[in-house]
């Protein structure tokens, strides 16, 4: 087993990476709290973001003493509690990285909203925070539901792109306005294009929000939604699931890292993709017992699966390795 790499003073769970082909090194974006808070699971409420880079996540490097929160913002914008899990792509001009969080001033304080901070230089840790606020709507729960079995959830973004169609599509861990009570997890999709992406990056336009890719009625919640190629063919959604919301009748409520098979993704219709069937078969990848959480892919590391230990808190590889190929990411013809 790997060991689970630790933060010098902080405790780290979700991550997500860009990984820069010219230095052969991952910049990590991770969660972080004090150790304290960890034992009664109020991290989740005092989270930050930091930067760290590694070579191939067997070590980081997790930078000067202050790199641990590096995407502030400003006193008066919306995000005015913490920040939670996200993704970054690299644009024209620079850096784009998508997170969560909430407004303290909004319904119980607990609905999610992502938004949005460029920077020019990964390295250099000074971020612009847009006014961008993306919301749950149409398809998709606006604020938590009085009983339900979790938080409200619209989080974990992930962005790829079909370059032909000149499509960009973004998943979201989300809520379905419908659905057996306590399991409306979903992942749901949103569209832009190529011409419209810089309006809705600076929040000037609106998402195309589509009908959920994966709601089938079986979890409490889908998180850290991300999508793969297979090198035979077909395509891999995956997300992650504790499994106390795990209700599914084919994983046996084993929880933790899962992955749907979408045997075809791009259709011949205006939205581009193709649904997979209403009750898709999921398997678990990586059950919840294995001791990793919110798992990534990470495909220039053979598609290996690495997550955070959810035992001890940091990043931990896990030497499985799928083989995946990742999905068009690289925005870097775009300007924002």
């Amino acid at each position: 087993m790997f060991p689970s790499q630790q933060h010098p003073s902080r405790h780290v769970w979700d991550f997500w990476y860009h990984f820069e082909p010219d230095t052969k090194l991952f910049h990590i974006f991770y969660l972080n709290a004090d150790r304290a808070l960890a034992r009664s699971g109020q991290h989740h409420y005092a989270a930050c973001v930091g930067h760290a880079t590694t070579a191939d996540f067997g070590a980081i490097a997790w930078g000067s003493a202050d790199s641990f929160d590096v995407l502030k913002p400003p006193l008066s914008h919306w995000a005015n509690t913490c920040l939670w899990s996200g993704d970054v792509i690299r644009v024209k001009d620079g850096y784009l990285l998508f997170y969560t969080s909430r407004d303290s001033r909004r319904d119980d304080g607990m609905t999610q909203s992502i938004g949005v901070a460029h920077t020019s230089d990964l390295g250099s840790n000074q971020w612009h925070f847009l006014d961008t606020q993306l919301t749950p709507q149409f398809f998709y729960q606006a604020r938590g539901l009085e009983g339900d079995r979790t938080i409200h959830a619209w989080r974990d973004p992930f962005l790829f792109r079909q370059r032909e169609r000149r499509q960009i599509f973004m998943l979201v861990s989300a809520k379905a306005l419908h659905g057996p009570w306590g399991q409306r997890g979903a992942i749901a999709l949103l569209q832009a294009t190529d011409d419209t992406f810089a309006q809705v990056v600076r929040g000037d336009g609106e998402w195309n929000y589509l009908t959920p890719l994966l709601a089938p009625g079986w979890y409490s919640e889908m998180e850290v939604p991300q999508l793969y190629q297979q090198p035979e063919g077909g395509y891999q959604l995956v997300f992650s699931c504790w499994a106390k919301y795990d209700f599914s009748p084919t994983t046996g409520g084993r929880g933790g890292f899962q992955g749907a098979t979408l045997p075809h993704l791009w259709a011949a219709n205006p939205q581009g993709i193709e649904y997979p069937p209403s009750s898709p078969t999921v398997r678990v990848l990586m059950p919840e017992t294995q001791g990793l959480y919110a798992c990534r892919v990470v495909p220039e590391l053979d598609g290996e699966i690495i997550g955070f230990d959810s035992q001890t808190g940091g990043i931990r590889r896990s030497g499985i390795q799928t083989r995946w190929v990742s999905m068009d990411r690289d925005f870097s013809d775009l300007a924002v």
